[in-house]
């Protein structure tokens, strides 16, 4: 018969879940939806404009960029 082994200290050590890392960039900004005067017609056609798609990326964007070149949301 197999024996089957067991760590002691699996349930007693601390939680490491917070130094895991998702992958997903830190925010430099809030969402550049908010306060955007197109915010309405982009979210009931399914829009997204280059900020948005940049925020998105690395959670950034250029003013400049805000109601860009929308296009329906992949």
């Amino acid at each position: 018969m197999d024996m089957i082994g067991f760590d002691m200290y699996y349930q007693h050590e601390p939680s490491r879940v917070s130094m895991l890392d998702t992958g997903t960039p830190e925010s430099a900004r809030e969402l550049p939806c908010d306060g955007c005067s197109m915010y309405e017609e982009c979210g009931a056609k399914l829009l997204e404009c280059v900020a948005f798609r940049q925020w998105a990326a690395d959670g950034d964007f250029m003013d400049k960029d805000m109601g860009r070149l929308r296009r329906a949301m992949k």
